[in-house]
This record gives structure tokens, C-alpha cells and sequence, in this order.
């Protein structure tokens, strides 16, 4: 009789001899059974050496596993190689190596199209029309290169040319999600709104943000500028999943069309859980943090005042702020839906769309993944999700906190106003009295200093 150890062992000779197909054919035999666990394992490492990408992340879909993420992550990396590899990675006519001794040598524009070279290649915007390279600043276009680059290339950092005269705009990093629209709601309506769209492959679908600015466009009159680029994909080359090189590079479409623009501030969507709280689970006083202290300043030097006027609020307060807008029924932060349907089944849609009162499957994989981890994700926001939407039977090892008065987590923090400079702090503050209530002292979020 052939024992579970003894096919075990026989599996693990095969995978070790690096027969994998074989190695995991034998396995999927297994699944269900004594050897489910190993069995699993061994077709996920199989599946990667193999290099089917898309077969793996089908396999872990089906049997989601902690321990399988970090092959799910490696495998969208690769898949997503593959089709960047497959579509061809644009470059301009007239070539150039990169120059670390003359940063700025490394922008050029050939139409429309704005290019960066970068120690690693190309990567570009597709600016509006009469956009001019040769009139834009030179403070721009270093603190542009300095939240792209800086991770890897610190003499990005190190610039000192003459200061830009501030513009006359304000104007907002907007995104179509919840925080951002918050935003919006709250500063002048005259504000600039523009969105950084990828223009490459990947899971991130459009179509939610665009049916959102199309209803803000019918509804209030205001455009949404666009602005394709592939600058996500320098995160790549340093072995990371795609997304913005930094924090700021969310905005980096509005540096480089500060003059173009007449742009005196730029705004973000930037809520409590990423100020006043340490990842969503501990205060700190955020205007003595170094991030604070170094990145306005450098902003200033630019012309640009760096502005942050939801930081006083959660993105609870952000959900309420939209609730009681004309763009109730459209605002959304669900990266994954399509057309005008949210998916239901992300992290956003468990702690943005289910507090709106959408259907959404709280029991999804990923959901579930989420709410099981330590530290748990924006928490002290998580705990509060749970709470409205009546949930807590999902966490029993987080009763405790949830047992907890969280009626002010929606309310406005109103230290938070000092960050923002005038005159924007005194529109953003009548804004925020029309739609929230403000936290009373002594105040329940500085006593934040959660453990999950």
C-alpha cells in the first residue's frame, strides 16, 4: 500500500529533480485529501517555474492561501512584463543616453508627447495641446525627476535653481474616488482637476473614473483633464509591482503643467488615515514628521503651495462628504468595475462602497484575506466598516475594538486646518462646516494606538 507520506516523498523528488510538470500532475491528484496542503505548494512553485503566470494566479484564485501570495504577486509581475514585452515599450524618434551630470538634459518633446529618459529607459506624457517643454520651469522639471527618481537616483534631491513665481490656479490630483471627490467638494469650485491615466496594460480598468468625470461634467460643468502616461512602470525595473514611484508622483502630471496651467497650488486626497495616523493605527503629530518638514518645502521652491485639505478628515468623514453631494450615486474607488458597476469583492469596495449601502460580498477572497491580517490595513477605518455594516461577526479577534464608540471617527479634526495654508484653509473650512461635525475635546483620535 503506497502511503500519503511515501507519495509525498515521491512528489518532492520529482519537484527537486526539476520535473515540474510531472511533479505537480501527481499533486493536483492530491487536492481534497491528507495532502492537500503540500499538494497545493508544490503546484504553485511548479506553476512558477514552469512560467505559467496566468495559470498560477487561476490556481491561487481558486485555492487562496497566505502563503501563496507572494508567488501571485511574482506571477502578475511577470504577466504583466509579458504584455508590456508583447504591446512595445514606446521611445522617441531622437534617442539619448541618460546624463546624471545634466538632469534636465534628460527631458525632451516630440508633438505632444513630453519624454523622460531614465536610467532604465523611456517613459512619457501625452500633454494637452500648446503644452511647451521650453516654457516650463526649470524648478519643475527638477521636482518632477525628484518624486519619480528619487528612491534610486538621490541626486534628484539635490537641486537649486531659481524659485518659480506662483501661479494664479488652484488644482487638485483627482482620481473619481471617494477621497479625492471629497476633496473637490471642498475646495473652491474653480479649482483644476486632473487625472493621471495609465495608457499600458494592466488590472486597472477606466471606465468607473470615467463615467464619474462624465457626470461631473453634466452635472456641475467642470472638465476633468487627463493625462496619459506610463511613468507606473519605472517601479518595475527595481522588481515592484507597478503603481507610482512615490507618494507624490500622483501629482507629477500637475508639476510639469504648473506653468501651463498657472498653477499655484496642488492639492491631494489625503485623509486622516495617512496624517494624523501611522498607517491607520497609531497618532503621530503629522506636522513634526520629516515627510511634512521636507516635502512643501520643496514644493514652495517650485511654486507651488503642497496642499492637503481633506487631512483633517477620515475617509469615513470623506464617504459622508459625498453622500450629501450631487455625485452620490457616481463617485466611486473601486479600481476593478467596469462601465458604471463597482466589483464588489475588493478591499475597496469592502471599506468605501459597502459603507455607501452597495452590494458588496464581504466574504471574498481578498476581503477575507484582509480583515484575517496583522496589521490590519487602514484599521482604525476597517473597524469602523465593520461597525456600520453590522459585520463584526467576520472578526471575532477584533470584538474588542470594534465594542469601542467610534460615532467620531466621521467628525473633523480641527487641528488639521493649520496645515492649510490661506486662503484655502478658510474655504475648506466652511466647506467642511456644511458637511460634517467637528471632534470635541478631549479628542479620541489622539488616544489612537491600536494593536491588530
Amino acid at each position: 500500500m503506497v502511503t500519503g507520506a511515501m507519495r509525498r516523498w515521491r512528489i518532492r523528488r520529482l519537484y527537486n529533480g526539476e520535473e515540474f510538470a510531472r511533479a505537480r500532475r501527481l499533486s493536483e491528484r492530491e487536492l481534497g485529501g491528507y495532502n492537500h496542503d503540500f499538494a497545493t505548494d508544490i503546484i504553485v512553485r511548479s506553476l512558477y517555474n514552469e512560467g505559467r503566470w496566468k495559470a498560477l494566479l487561476d490556481f491561487v484564485e481558486q485555492h487562496p492561501a497566505a502563503v501563496h501570495e507572494v508567488y501571485a504577486k511574482k506571477a502578475q509581475r511577470r504577466l504583466s512584463q509579458a504584455l508590456e514585452e508583447a504591446e512595445g515599450i514606446p521611445e522617441p524618434n531622437e534617442k539619448k543616453p541618460w546624463n546624471i551630470a545634466d538632469l534636465l538634459s534628460n527631458w525632451s518633446q516630440e508633438g505632444r508627447r513630453l519624454w523622460l529618459r531614465h536610467p532604465w529607459g523611456w517613459t512619457h506624457w501625452d500633454m494637452p495641446e500648446e503644452y511647451s517643454l521650453k516654457d516650463t520651469h526649470p524648478a519643475l522639471l527638477h521636482l518632477a525627476l525628484e518624486v519619480l527618481l528619487f528612491p534610486w537616483v538621490p541626486e534628484t534631491k539635490r537641486w537649486d535653481v531659481e524659485r518659480r513665481s506662483p501661479g494664479t490656479n488652484h488644482s487638485l490630483s483627482y482620481s473619481g474616488g471617494v477621497d479625492s471627490t471629497a476633496a473637490m467638494l471642498l475646495l473652491p469650485d474653480d479649482t483644476i482637476l486632473a487625472y493621471h491615466e495609465r495608457n499600458f496594460t494592466s488590472m486597472l480598468n477606466h471606465s468607473l473614473p470615467h463615467s464619474t468625470f462624465e457626470a461631473i461634467e453634466e452635472r456641475t460643468g467642470r472638465r476633468v483633464l487627463r493625462v496619459p502616461s506610463n511613468h507606473e512602470k519605472i517601479r518595475t525595473y527595481h522588481g515592484l509591482q507597478t503603481g507610482f514611484p512615490t507618494a507624490n508622483a500622483a501629482c507629477v502630471h500637475l508639476i510639469l503643467l504648473a506653468d501651463h496651467l498657472d498653477i499655484c497650488s496642488i492639492s491631494f486626497g489625503t485623509v486622516i488615515e495617512n496624517t494624523w495616523l501611522k498607517k491607520g493605527l497609531k497618532f503621530r503629530e503629522f506636522q513634526d514628521t520629516h515627510y511634512w518638514n521636507y516635502w512643501p518645502k520643496q514644493f514652495k521652491k517650485a511654486g507651488l503651495d503642497y496642499a492637503l485639505p481633506i487631512n483633517h478628515i477620515s475617509e469615513a468623514g470623506a464617504l459622508k462628504i459625498c453622500a450629501q453631494s450631487e455625485l452620490a450615486d457616481v463617485v466611486n474607488s473601486c479600481l476593478r468595475g467596469n462601465g458604471d458597476r463597482w466589483c464588489g469583492t475588493c478591499w475597496k469596495c469592502f471599506h468605501k462602497n459597502g459603507p455607501l449601502g452597495r452590494d458588496i460580498d464581504p466574504t471574498s477572497k481578498e476581503i477575507s484575506i484582509f480583515l484575517n491580517k496583522k496589521p490590519l490595513r487602514t484599521a482604525q477605518h476597517a473597524l469602523w466598516a465593520l461597525k456600520v455594516q453590522s459585520l463584526e461577526h467576520l472578526t471575532p479577534h477584533l470584538a474588542e475594538h470594534i465594542a469601542d464608540d467610534l460615532s467620531w471617527w466621521d467628525k473633523a479634526y480641527e487641528p488639521g486646518l493649520d496645515l492649510i495654508e490661506e486662503p484655502l484653509r478658510s474655504v475648506v473650512k466652511e466647506k467642511t462646516d456644511t458637511y460634517l461635525e467637528w471632534m470635541t475635546k478631549p479628542y479620541a483620535l489622539v488616544e489612537v494606538d491600536l494593536d491588530v
